[in-house]
């Protein structure tokens, strides 16, 4: 009969060498996935910082809803005139 071990570093020195692979496998795909998962938190979050703050911006500068939906959206300046020809679009100038 076999006996259970009692803790974990007993029933990690028990392993031979291919329950050994397996579980370093297991332990790099889950590290792996954490810092992908991580990773792709941080930007998505990074990202709506960086619109809020455009967006702010451009509202202390004066510019209605509309225009910043237009720019937010990335609607082609054509189809901006067609739809909006008698008021004119102001542009955001970036500070370089």
């Amino acid at each position: 009969m076999k006996s259970t071990p009692s803790t974990f570093w007993e029933w990690l020195t028990s392993l031979d060498t291919d329950d050994l692979a397996g579980v370093s496998i297991l332990t790099v795909c889950s590290v792996v996935a954490v810092v992908l998962i991580v990773s792709i938190t941080a930007y998505y979050m990074h990202k709506n910082r960086l619109h809020d703050s455009l967006k702010r911006e451009m509202l202390d500068r004066g510019f209605s809803a509309e225009e910043i939906a237009l720019a937010m959206h990335g609607t082609p300046r054509a189809i901006i005139h067609e739809t909006r020809a008698a008021e004119p679009i102001r542009e955001l100038q970036v500070k370089v």
